[in-house]
């Protein structure tokens, strides 16, 4: 008896660690952490995740059933291969790996995953009100952002909700509303087949639960269409209205009774007015900011071209960004500063998750990816839990149609409501291959003992790395801090350059720091190493200052060529060739890089292009008045 009650009280505590692992992550962000948005999720998601499996482990420790029965689908095979094939590829056919807050992220997601399918489907609908009601606190805090109470994370944007930009933001937001509006569509059903299980209960309390419930969903639904579209986000707007629609359809068969009823020209019209609709949709999408679509359009023109050199297994996990800025800077040297310069831009993400994928997994991952998708989609599940399945599928849609045109795989608390969403629908699925396994006494105890020594060691190892990371980020932002001298600073960046030498920012903010502090000898050996994991114009136009420290100028000259052909829209890589060429002696170059630079068009008016201007005047004034000089002592 006392066995089963603890596996009572464990089971509790997991089901409770995961509602809050659901409602808080999304809000987290400790500012004491470099990138506080992104990491101190991270950091949370690990310390929760450890909880969690802490009373996963131990509820399965005191179970005393002896004969277990494991469920698998041929999602969970192709899943648990596509995992593999990541991890292949990311250590053994790829030359480099980096440090991956992505890659610790899936390890992570996967092991969430697990466990969520061990849930039985009675309890989805705690797991899915702790993802609606993260919505709302999202909603909420966009809301009082836009009002002026809180700030936002971004200097640029009024609202960023717990997020560094509008982006994600309204990504998230974009999932929860698929959820909230699918349970709300179809409440009633939830209602009796969830939340209505004791029969001992009071009819008042039953009522209470089923008011609470259903007024949360408004609430949620409210919120988010409150918000949405302030964040100008159109792959959100895109996302949202196409999933209401459909959910509309699963509910009420609107489009289906219509077409029943209609002779098949007036079924062709309709098709086709729909389809025209969409497109005119899809084109005032692209108008709406038009710059940022073309710059989309280009970042996705530069990824097929590293598709083109790297077409089976791509690049590796989480290499896109080591890649990116080098073929957009070939590109521009290849066909000279187009139009197309005027809207690139460093660049860490594709844009559209399914390009990156491709970019990084190759033509092997990109078949994974569909024979997965077609699968996951031809889902058939029991009658009853049919309604489930069309919100989990929604979710997923509303996520996928968010991908084209943005990052969601960048964004943690994104990732963990797809997750969710993956398990469940794996859990319904009818489709499942059941293995039992019956125990004999000692076969039972020694398969207790060894799952809980298993679990005492990976809890352990996983604290221990946990608290690494946790330290790691604070030190990191503790450096980027102004404070102290650079040799306090870099006396941080030493301490924790051995758990992130692998990571391309850290050591890009290492070696500009040593740049700065005139260790020019070790800047470079630090900037190149950050160049194998992630390139950009800071990094690059960084070694151009270092090689011209050490008077290497023809090494300067490439890496600030190399600054310019990334950005070619940018003034700065050719202020500095301009400098260079004035420092080194060579007049003609400085003038005609000086004259370049003054003709050049101006993207963005800043007192910082007038600076440089000025300086490129005197520049050309300088050396004209030096040959004018010269020329008067022969006459």
């Amino acid at each position: 008896m006392d066995l089963f009650k603890n596996y009572v009280l464990f089971y509790k505590g997991l089901l409770l660690t995961l509602f809050l692992l659901f409602l808080y992550l999304p809000s987290v962000n400790q500012t004491d952490y470099v990138n506080s948005t992104i990491t101190s999720k991270t950091v949370f998601f690990l310390y929760a995740l450890i909880v969690t499996l802490s009373c996963w482990g131990l509820q399965m420790v005191v179970n005393k059933n002896k004969q277990r029965a494991v469920k698998i689908s041929i999602l969970d095979v192709l899943l648990a291969l596509l995992l593999v094939f990541i991890c292949v590829n990311r250590y053994v056919l790829q030359s480099n790996y980096g440090f991956s807050i992505r890659f610790i992220e899936l390890l992570g997601l996967s092991l969430l995953y697990v466990i969520l399918r061990g849930l039985p489907v009675k309890h989805f609908v705690w797991i899915l009100f702790a993802i609606v009601l993260s919505g709302v606190i999202q909603a909420g805090y966009g809301n009082f952002q836009l009002l002026g109470y809180y700030p936002s994370n971004h200097s640029g944007f009024k609202m960023t909700g717990s997020f560094f930009n509008p982006g994600p933001f309204a990504g998230l937001l974009t999932s929860v509303w698929t959820m909230a509006l699918g349970l709300y569509l179809y409440r009633e059903q939830i209602f009796k087949q969830f939340l209505y299980l004791s029969t001992s209960s009071t009819l008042r309390l039953n009522t209470l639960i089923k008011y609470t419930f259903e007024y949360i969903l408004l609430l949620a639904i409210i919120g988010i269409l409150l918000v949405v579209p302030a964040s100008q986000s159109r792959a959100s707007w895109l996302a949202i209205a196409i999933t209401t629609v459909i959910l509309l359809e699963f509910k009420y068969c609107y489009l289906k009774k219509l077409f029943a009823k209609i002779s098949r020209f007036k079924k062709v019209m309709l098709s086709m007015g729909l389809l025209i609709v969409l497109g005119l949709s899809l084109f005032g999408i692209y108008h709406f900011k038009k710059g940022s679509s073309d710059g989309r359009l280009f970042i996705w023109k530069v990824s097929f071209e590293i598709i083109k050199e790297n077409p089976v297994v791509g690049v590796g996990f989480d290499r896109f960004k080591a890649h990116y800025m080098d073929a957009q800077a070939n590109y521009f040297a290849e066909h000279g500063e187009t139009t197309e310069a005027m809207v690139a831009d460093n660049s860490y993400y594709a844009f559209n998750e399914f390009v990156q994928f491709v970019v990084e997994n190759g033509l092997v991952g990109l078949l994974s990816l569909i024979i997965l998708s077609v699968l996951l989609f031809k889902t058939k599940v029991e009658k009853e839990n049919t309604y489930i399945s069309n919100i989990l599928k929604t979710c997923l849609l509303a996520i996928s149609v968010f991908a084209c045109f943005s990052y969601p795989m960048q964004i943690l608390p994104i990732k963990i409501i797809l997750v969710a969403a993956l398990a469940m629908l794996t859990t319904v699925n009818a489709k499942v291959y059941e293995i039992k396994i019956t125990q004999s006494n000692t076969m039972h105890k020694v398969f207790k003992t060894s799952l809980l020594v298993i679990a005492i060691f990976g809890v352990t190892k996983a604290s221990l790395y946990a608290n690494v990371l946790n330290e790691g980020f604070k030190t990191w932002q503790y450096a980027l801090s102004p404070y102290g001298s650079y040799e306090d600073v870099l006396e941080d960046y030493k301490a924790v350059y051995p758990l992130f030498k692998r990571d391309g920012d850290f050591l890009m903010n290492y070696g500009k720091t040593l740049c700065l502090e005139k260790k020019y000898p070790q800047a470079i050996s630090i900037l190149q190493q950050a160049k194998q994991h992630l390139n950009t114009t800071i990094i690059e136009t960084a070694l151009g200052d270092a090689y011209k420290g050490i008077k290497q100028y023809e090494k300067a000259e490439i890496t600030y060529k190399k600054a310019y052909h990334m950005i070619p829209s940018r003034f700065y890589p050719l202020y500095l060739l301009a400098n260079l060429y004035d420092e080194s002696g060579d007049k003609t170059k400085a003038v005609t890089m000086a004259k370049r630079l003054l003709d050049k068009e101006v993207k963005i008016p800043s007192t910082a292009i007038k600076e440089m201007k000025t300086e490129m005047k005197r520049i050309i004034t300088k050396h004209n008045t030096s040959s004018t000089d010269k020329k008067s002592q022969y006459k």
